[in-house]
């Protein structure tokens, strides 16, 4: 992804999201990844744990909340305070929530 550029992060898991974007787990956080037109991997926007303001939790049956630490972006000031993730499927959303908690467990100072 991007080069190499979250290469000191574990790969853990990640579920697809959509036909070309998907969310990643790794030892240190969340990323949301697009792959491009030529197979290139894109990361919109990442997370680390501890970021999170509150344990993730699924709202609508297949959409995982991400509640995150206050961030100002770009010139106008905009305020983002996490995100929603909008799986295919309820299983999806409730495995990938499972495992976002496996690794918060075994690391517990995330």
């Amino acid at each position: 992804i991007e080069r190499g550029r979250f290469s000191k992060s574990k790969y853990i898991t990640h579920v697809m999201v959509n036909k070309k974007d998907f969310l990643m787990v790794t030892t240190s956080g969340v990323l949301f990844v697009t792959k491009g037109t030529f197979g290139q991997l894109t990361c919109e926007w990442q997370y680390s744990f501890d970021e999170f303001t509150k344990e993730p939790f699924i709202i609508h049956g297949r959409r995982l909340r991400i509640e995150a630490k206050e961030r100002v972006r770009s010139v106008f000031h905009t305020k983002e305070f996490g995100k929603i993730v909008n799986f295919k499927t309820a299983e999806d959303a409730k495995w990938i929530l499972s495992k976002l908690e496996e690794v918060r467990e075994f690391n517990p100072k995330l």
